[in-house]
């Protein structure tokens, strides 16, 4: 692969992960906030509130990392739209909670979260090196 698309790639993998520990910490805090049992009518307050902006978060938090690590990009064009795609991938990506929360419980979406973060860091500081590699 060439610089330019090694670059694209950790930045957009760093996004993703970054994105999908977000909405990882938003389902992790709407099963504290639920109640243990539901009663007849569903709960409409605060957890279906953190649910809705936590997960509109994550989105947009993926876009603002996949835009900053892609900055030596000087196309606006495609940092952009590279930026959206990776917005748009967390969908994809927070698909992974299902089965952690399902198999594991609170444990299971607490250790989504440590391995999603560290994926990000990790892509993050190997955009960072390409850009900084003569």
């Amino acid at each position: 692969m060439t610089g330019p698309v090694r670059l694209a790639v950790s930045a957009m993998g760093s996004a993703v992960a970054f994105g999908l520990a977000v909405v990882s910490a938003t389902v992790l805090g709407v099963d504290f906030l639920r109640p243990a049992t539901p009663g007849a009518n569903p709960e409409m307050g605060p957890p279906l509130y953190l649910l809705f902006f936590g997960t509109i978060a994550g989105l947009l938090l993926a876009g603002v990392v996949a835009w900053r690590l892609l900055s030596p990009i000087l196309s606006i064009y495609r940092r952009g739209g590279l930026s959206v795609v990776s917005a748009f991938a967390t969908i994809l990506a927070m698909l992974l909670c299902i089965p952690a929360h399902q198999l594991a419980g609170r444990t299971g979406l607490g250790a989504l979260i440590a391995v999603a973060l560290l994926v990000s860091l990790l892509l993050a500081r190997s955009a960072r090196r390409l850009v900084l590699a003569p």
